[in-house]
């Protein structure tokens, strides 16, 4: 009897399956963010991509899992945008500047993650993290904002407080910004939009008097 040797399937090429990956990320977070996460249809997103639907499916099993995937992603390259700023040793009032320029300027440039981001609390409650302000990783240690909190507070740029309060201050007013930026459409200038920002947080709107009277 004679055996018939069958041959190998094409070897994996992880480079192209990476890329492959990323453009169906890509694709799905511009079909996402214009149909809504419960008005997609996965075969848009493979027609988008010029594919059948079982490519997608086979690096995403569910549209929930592109979804989540495609939010994942965007949380990631709005990190790698800031963190350089992180470490290059500014003093801390100018690296919150920095951070908080870079911020309003990835959504600017990228307005779909903005929707992605708005979706998720949406449609998965559960899953909603916070977008870079955190003070803790997913393991629940301490991330590096706290060191920077702590640094702000060393060099008497502001008062002592919870890092988590000052943070979570900031990264509410950031994400009303990008959500209001979105909804009317208004032109923006991340660089004037941080000013605004970052006046009101360090300044306040009170005057000294009016704070004074608050202390008697």
């Amino acid at each position: 009897m004679t055996t018939v040797l069958r041959k190998p399937g094409r070897p994996r090429d992880p480079a192209l399956e990476s890329r492959r990956k990323a453009e169906i990320l890509d694709a799905a977070a511009s079909v996402f963010a214009a149909h809504g996460f419960a008005g997609t249809q996965v075969q848009t997103i493979a027609d988008k991509l010029g594919v059948g639907n079982g490519t997608v499916y086979r690096y995403f099993p569910t549209k929930e899992e592109l979804f989540l995937a495609a939010v994942v992603r965007g949380l990631a390259e709005l990190t790698q945008a800031i963190e350089p700023i992180m470490e290059a040793g500014l003093e801390p009032v100018e690296t919150v500047r920095r951070i908080v320029t870079e911020y309003l300027r990835f959504f600017h440039r990228r307005p779909e993650m903005a929707e992605l981001f708005i979706q998720e609390r949406a449609a998965f409650p559960k899953h909603h993290r916070p977008l870079y302000f955190a003070t803790k990783d997913e393991d629940g240690k301490e991330c590096k904002r706290m060191d920077l909190f702590r640094r702000l507070v060393e060099a008497k740029a502001v008062r002592p407080m919870p890092a988590e309060r000052f943070f979570s201050v900031i990264g509410d007013l950031l994400y009303g910004t990008i959500l209001t930026n979105l909804l009317t459409g208004r032109p923006v200038k991340p660089d004037v939009q941080t000013d605004d920002v970052l006046d009101v947080i360090f300044h306040g709107v009170l005057t000294d008097g009016e704070r004074r009277k608050g202390k008697r």
